[in-house]
C-alpha cells in the first residue's frame, strides 16, 4: 500500500466508532463501488421473484392452475429421475 493509503488507515483508525461508521457511509454514497454493483443485481433479481410469486400466488386465488397433491407431485418426480438414470436423493430427517 502506499504511504497516502496507511496514513488514511491510521487516520480512520483513530476515529470514534460513530465517526467511522458516518465516514463510510458516506464514501459509500460518494462511491461506487463494485459491491454495490452486486447488490442491485441482488435487489433486482429479488424483486423479480417477488413479482413470480404474486403471479403464481393469485394464479392459485384465481383458480386457473391445478394443484397437485404431494403423492402425485412425488410420482411425477419420482418418473423425471427414473427417465434420467438419476437415483433420486431422498431426504431423512
Amino acid at each position: 500500500m502506499t504511504a497516502a493509503v496507511e496514513h488514511i488507515k491510521k487516520a480512520i483508525n483513530s476515529l470514534a466508532p460513530d465517526e467511522a461508521r458516518e465516514l463510510f457511509q458516506e464514501l459509500r454514497r460518494d462511491f461506487q463501488f463494485a459491491e454495490d454493483d452486486q447488490s442491485d443485481a441482488e435487489a433486482s433479481i429479488e424483486a423479480e421473484w417477488d413479482a413470480e410469486l404474486d403471479t403464481r400466488v393469485q394464479e392459485i386465488e384465481n383458480g386457473t392452475v391445478q394443484l397437485l397433491s404431494a403423492e402425485e407431485s412425488e410420482r411425477r418426480s419420482d418418473a423425471v429421475f427414473a427417465k434420467l438414470g438419476i437415483e433420486r436423493p431422498v431426504y431423512r430427517p
